[in-house]
């Protein structure tokens, strides 16, 4: 009997303990500043900012306030800059890393970029020798068309000056395109040389500057007593001009 009195006794006990360790406190600053704890949260914490505590009164979690509409919009909007930030410098790195593995000097840049060019001009020749054929076409329409004045066009006639109108506007909008293909090019491959001359001249600078050897100390010179002024050189006196006697008989 003894036995199951302490064996009961023991698990009160436990039990006890048990609960005094899961006893948990949350405590907030009310809309006036005021502490308010709880052994559940208080309606003063409602919407607010607080933390738990343990049995022992030590903070085992802090939970922050709800934020407002504009708050949360301000969270996201600062989230998605800093995934773009992210994600720009990963390309960036991904660029650098190609343009190097690419190209071994500037010149190949810029024979890439030549290619490129020829290939372009290349097309818009072509669509202007489609575009000079067409006008051609339309001035044979014109004068069909000026055949039937007074009178019903057939329509063949005026399915032909459809499909040429149509051939017209598309060789232009094609030159137009290439055109601005063209200019593109030249801006992209400016651009990749000028990143491509920045980040080989920051490594070529680095390995000169290393393998530089250290300045020898400029020599001492010790000053040394003026030299004495020359003397001045004498100047010659003119000799005398003798009379000429056949002048002077005249």
């Amino acid at each position: 009997m003894r036995l199951i009195t302490a064996l009961l006794s023991v698990s009160a006990s436990l039990l006890a303990l048990s609960a005094s360790a899961q006893t948990r406190i949350y405590c907030c600053d009310d809309a006036n500043g005021r502490k308010v704890c709880g052994d559940f949260l208080p309606a003063a914490c409602q919407g607010r900012a607080y933390e738990e505590r343990d049995n022992r009164g030590f903070v085992s979690k802090k939970v922050e306030a709800p934020l407002t509409q504009e708050q949360q919009a301000r969270r996201d909007a600062e989230a998605a800059k800093k995934e773009a930030d992210a994600k720009k410098a990963a390309e960036d790195r991904r660029r650098t890393l190609a343009l190097l593995a690419t190209y071994s000097s500037a010149k190949d840049i810029d024979a890439v970029r030549d290619r490129n060019l020829a290939e372009i001009d290349k097309g818009i020749k072509e669509a202007e020798k489609r575009l000079e054929e067409a006008k051609k076409k339309k001035q044979k329409l014109d004068a069909d068309k000026e055949f039937y004045k007074g009178k019903p066009v057939p329509d063949s006639v005026k399915g032909q000056i459809r499909d040429n109108d149509k051939d017209i506007q598309a060789q232009q909008t094609a030159i137009a395109d290439k055109t601005k293909e063209k200019e593109e090019v030249r801006i992209r491959f400016a651009d990749e040389k000028k990143r491509y001359l920045e980040l080989t001249g920051k490594k070529m600078d680095e390995s000169s500057v290393a393998a530089a050897p250290a300045a020898a100390p400029a020599p001492v010179v010790v000053p040394s007593a003026p030299a004495a002024a020359p003397a001045p050189a004498p100047v010659p006196t003119p000799a005398p001009v003798a009379p000429n006697p056949a002048k002077a008989n005249r």
